[in-house]
């Protein structure tokens, strides 16, 4: 998975789970830091206000699915 932000230098994770912890360090442990954006087949964009970032996330279908669904799950979307 690799994620884009707009540093313009692409952060790229052999696994999903490393790509779970970047974003959770990003938001400083905070839950409930970030704002959902939009998804489709190619990419999750997520907001993090705390660093200012919008985080745009691109890999397969399934790793996107269970990324969006491991962030709601765990309390990290503002609703």
């Amino acid at each position: 998975m690799t994620i884009f932000t707009e540093t313009f230098i692409p952060y790229d994770y052999p696994s999903k789970y490393d790509c779970l912890k970047h974003i959770e360090s990003r938001c400083h442990g905070i839950k409930k830091s970030l704002r959902f954006v939009e998804m489709d087949n190619e990419h999750l964009t997520v907001r993090c206000p705390l660093s200012g970032d919008y985080l745009e996330i691109t890999g397969t279908v399934e790793e996107l699915d269970w990324l969006h669904a491991e962030l709601s799950k765990r309390g990290w979307y503002r609703v």
